[in-house]
């Protein structure tokens, strides 16, 4: 979606007349008001996540758009977007944004997966791999992080065969100093999180994965998959 279209839903949002109505109107009227700002405003979320930014993604991420029947909550939906559209006017003032968000959305250097993308092997097929990465920057780039999570743990167990060996572990333990220390992030660090959030069962209070707990594998998915590149 083209940003223009977003500042445009954005101004819809501003200019809506949610003041004209209150909690002590006729229901009917807050019924049609906040149904009205309500379809207005997952527009303008929706549109933010197709931008790929996973810093304005994580902004719209957990806002209560359920307002049909409650002005009270229209307007507080409002005061939580204000910012959100400051915020989206302010990346949308540089000309290189769209360049740099789709670089910052990346959980994989986009010339890495390039690379990979034109590996011709005769002993493996790289297709899933690739096919797993593009999900996996797809998946970050919309902070769904969990999905992330899950994909960097699948990645990680599908391409030991690659380096001549059944696990992951086997590859990390293997590989030169320098490398392994860095690969060994993904091992110790990377999988639990990732065996946390997909094994732990429900709980009275829970938690999902966030940002923080997983770009920090960037570096070290990037290493990786140089290593295949180099490898095949």
């Amino acid at each position: 979606m083209k940003l223009s279209k977003i500042e445009e839903i954005a101004q819809d949002l501003e200019k809506f007349p949610l003041g004209k109505c209150g909690p002590s109107d006729d229901p009917d009227m807050q019924y049609g008001y906040t149904c009205g700002f309500r379809d207005i405003a997952i527009r303008f979320i929706a549109s933010i996540k197709r931008i790929g930014d996973p810093d304005l993604s994580e902004l719209v991420e957990g806002l209560n758009t359920d307002i049909s029947n409650y002005v009270e909550e229209a307007h507080k939906l409002r005061a939580d977007l204000i910012p959100i559209i400051d915020a989206f006017r302010e990346a949308y003032e540089d000309p290189d944004y769209e360049v740099k968000a789709a670089r910052n959305a990346a959980f994989l250097d986009f010339d890495t997966l390039n690379e990979l993308k034109v590996l011709d092997n005769d002993e493996f097929d790289t297709s899933k791999l690739v096919r797993m990465c593009e999900e996996l920057n797809d998946s970050f780039g919309r902070s769904n992080y969990i999905s992330s999570i899950l994909l960097l743990r699948a990645i990680i167990n599908h391409i030991p065969p690659i380096f001549g060996h059944e696990t992951f572990s086997q590859v990390v333990a293997n590989s030169g100093r320098s490398v392994k220390s860095i690969l060994n992030r993904l091992q110790e660090d990377a999988r639990p999180i990732a065996d946390l959030h997909s094994h732990i069962l429900i709980r009275k209070k829970d938690s999902c994965p966030t940002k923080n707990q997983i770009e920090p594998y960037k570096g070290s998915f990037e290493v990786l998959m140089q290593e295949i590149i180099a490898k095949l």
